[in-house]
């Protein structure tokens, strides 16, 4: 969680306030795009990790990963969907599949933020509940 919250604050200190600096910027999209790709690897593999000390059984792909920590309630069902377009943006930049269209890729990297810090309060409370015993981490 440490190293999410890490990329998450690079993520904001190498984000220009505006698109027009982003633009500007090869290397400055770049260092956005690494962190940002950091941060969802990181995030699956906080979700990963959960789900084998849960024993949820082995999640197909990033996308089931996100879709049992919903259905054990331990992040909403919402924040999951917003999370898998999250992943699937990650992959659109790793693998490049078409053009990135940057005054987008700005707009997504500058607005989804809060679905990381949510998705880190969501897990916050599971650990917490988990570690007081009282199993309380519904977040519907």
């Amino acid at each position: 969680m440490d190293d999410l919250e890490k990329c998450l604050r690079e993520l904001g200190e190498y984000l220009p306030e505006d698109v027009e600096g982003y633009l500007r910027s090869g290397m400055r999209r770049r260092a956005c795009e690494r962190a940002f790709q950091l941060a969802c690897e990181n995030l699956l593999d906080i979700c990963n990790m959960i789900i084998s000390d849960e024993g949820l059984g082995m999640p197909r792909d990033s996308r089931d990963s996100l879709r049992k920590l919903a259905s054990h309630c331990m992040i909403s069902e919402s924040l999951a969907l917003r999370l898998e377009e999250l992943i699937g943006f990650r992959n659109l930049l790793v693998h490049q599949y078409g053009r990135v269209d940057d005054s987008r890729a700005y707009k997504q990297l500058y607005g989804e933020s809060g679905d990381f810090y949510e998705f880190l309060e969501g897990i916050e409370r599971f650990i917490t509940s988990k570690r007081d015993g009282s199993g309380e981490h519904r977040t519907n």
